[in-house]
């Protein structure tokens, strides 16, 4: 578990520091949330805090081109789980730099079960859309995403989740 969970924290800093380096880039650090229910099942009038997890954020931001990486912690996410960790890493574009993104990412998830052995999940794909509103040197970002085990642009609305984050810049 430490090896990959190191080899992917190296990864995303290796690429943070290669952006940093480019007098274009901009750096950002962000801290949000995200609602693990499909569309198809959010119910407004009732908030369920069982499905909400944190995020922690670093984005990379040179000309209108994006690179996220982003650490998800969900404690107690369902009986028999004590907590999932997703690692992800997307490549987003804004598009004609308006602040509407969309882009593709990989995760995987690891797993604390209640009783037995930690594991990780199969790698996951991950369509990602959001907007992002700059507010000086804070911004929020709203995103919606899909994920999936298998590669498709075939998307099942029902699965699509959504969450906020605010990014301060470096």
């Amino acid at each position: 578990m430490i090896k990959k969970s190191g080899l992917i924290v190296a990864v995303i800093v290796l690429i943070t520091g290669l952006a940093y380096s480019s007098a274009l880039a901009k750096i950002g650090i962000g801290l949000g949330a995200h609602y693990n229910v499909a569309l198809e099942e959010l119910d407004i009038s009732s908030f369920d805090k069982s499905h909400l997890s944190y995020i922690a954020s670093v984005r990379a931001k040179a000309a209108w081109f994006m690179l996220d990486g982003s650490l998800d912690y969900r404690p107690n996410p369902g009986v028999d789980i004590s907590l999932t960790l997703s690692p992800r890493i997307s490549f987003l574009v804004d598009i004609l730099g308006s602040g509407i993104y969309g882009g593709v990412g990989v995760q995987k998830t690891y797993i604390r079960w209640t009783s037995g052995t930690p594991e990780w999940s199969n790698l996951a794909y991950i369509l990602q859309a959001g907007w992002e509103i700059g507010l000086g040197a804070l911004s929020l970002s709203l995103d919606a995403q899909y994920e999936s085990p298998v590669f498709s642009l075939d998307i099942d609305p029902g699965f699509i989740t959504f969450g906020a984050r605010i990014f301060f810049s470096l």
